[in-house]
């Protein structure tokens, strides 16, 4: 596998890792971020992030049944990365919506939670 395609692959791992995956039977796999559990949401925040992230999940599932993508098994890259397209689309609209939602310093939490699950998922599939 090139390195273009690896770095591809864990760049889109950041899309899968955003939103938790409650809604999976294996909620603590790699990807799992639980980004509204970790950042500190006022009470307005938290239902406005609750309903991007859940309608976030709701399409990465769809696109991981598309592209055969089990989110409880180590990590296929080439999977990954027939669905990096989809997958940096569903990141980059999530993300807008949660900055007019967060401020600057909870975005930046958000950044720094999204990048240390890459770590995890970078390591997991070594």
């Amino acid at each position: 596998m090139s390195a273009l395609k690896i770095l591809t692959a864990i760049a889109i791992a950041i899309v899968i890792s955003m939103t938790g995956q409650a809604d999976t039977a294996a909620a603590g796999n790699i990807y799992n971020s639980n980004v509204e559990r970790k950042l500190k949401l006022n009470g307005a925040q938290r239902s406005k992030v609750v309903r991007i992230v859940r309608k976030s999940r709701r399409q990465r599932n769809v696109i991981f049944r598309k592209h055969g993508i089990n989110p409880n098994a180590r990590p296929d890259f080439d999977k990954l990365y027939n669905a990096s397209t989809e997958l940096r689309a569903l990141q980059r609209n999530e993300r807008k919506q949660l900055s007019k939602v967060l401020s600057r310093d909870q975005l930046k939490h958000y950044d720094a939670i999204i990048n240390q699950t890459r770590a995890r998922v970078r390591k997991a599939a070594q």
